[in-house]
């Protein structure tokens, strides 16, 4: 019987079955093995969040999990796709102030080939990137702000997710120190894990201190969307 007093893990199983997946990514393999992948991979990443989401909340840090699907699912959408293996081989789960208006999240990941955290916002729409991008040219010292305290806890936005040219409408500012943040389509902090880190007792805690050393991003995030979602309806007659 598992003691609800110990601290939740994510099984090095886990890896092991993560593996033995993408060698035999079918559906016939899979559904012998749907109650191992339950066993070893769902549950113990969902009793993760749950700790993580519980402990960032009473460190002052409003997060929380899907209720009802707190894990991603583990079948790809293969409709678009070249790729058809029907699999994820990898497992993630993430936790947000709000899962109806907000889109800032704190992630976690596990694979066998990678293992990581991440925070922000992540590829988000034209309406929410153009609020963004208003807040960070009308009030630039406040996201330089933001970006110096994540530089302080040696956390740094990626600039993966970037445009090679400035978008539209703020070519202006592309010799200003703004500028490059500007083409970024994502907003994204991210630390990688070891296996041993991913796997240890201390993952909770692990997590806990990203989120924590991530909170000006939340915190500049969250702003926006408030301002954002509190946009007057406009009512066309």
């Amino acid at each position: 019987m598992k003691d609800p007093q110990a601290t939740p893990t994510f099984p090095r199983e886990g890896i092991a079955f993560l593996k033995q997946l993408k060698a035999h990514n079918d559906r016939d393999w899979f559904n012998d093995h749907k109650a191992d992948y339950k066993r070893l991979v769902e549950e113990p990443v969902k009793e993760l969040v749950l700790g993580v989401s519980a402990a960032c909340r009473k460190r002052g840090l409003p997060l929380h999990v899907k209720e009802k699907t707190p894990v991603f699912r583990v079948y790809r959408d293969i409709r678009f796709s070249k790729d058809k293996t029907p699999f994820k081989t990898h497992v993630g789960a993430e936790m947000r102030r709000s899962f109806s208006n907000s889109e800032c999240l704190l992630y976690m990941h596990f694979s066998p080939q990678e293992c990581f955290l991440g925070a922000g916002v992540w590829q988000t729409g034209k309406d929410l990137l153009g609020a963004w991008r208003t807040s960070m040219i009308e009030d630039p010292d406040r996201f330089q702000k933001m970006i110096a305290a994540l530089g302080r806890k040696k956390l740094a936005l990626g600039d993966e997710h970037s445009l090679s040219s400035m978008p539209r409408g703020f070519q202006n500012y592309a010799d200003q120190p703004i500028g490059k943040w500007l083409k970024l389509t994502s907003f994204i902090v991210h630390r990688p894990l070891t296996i041993a880190e991913a796997l240890g007792p201390e993952m909770v805690d692990t997590a806990v201190q990203f989120a924590l050393a991530a909170k000006p991003l939340f915190d500049y995030a969250w702003n926006i969307e408030d301002k954002h979602n509190a946009r007057p309806v406009l009512l066309q007659g």
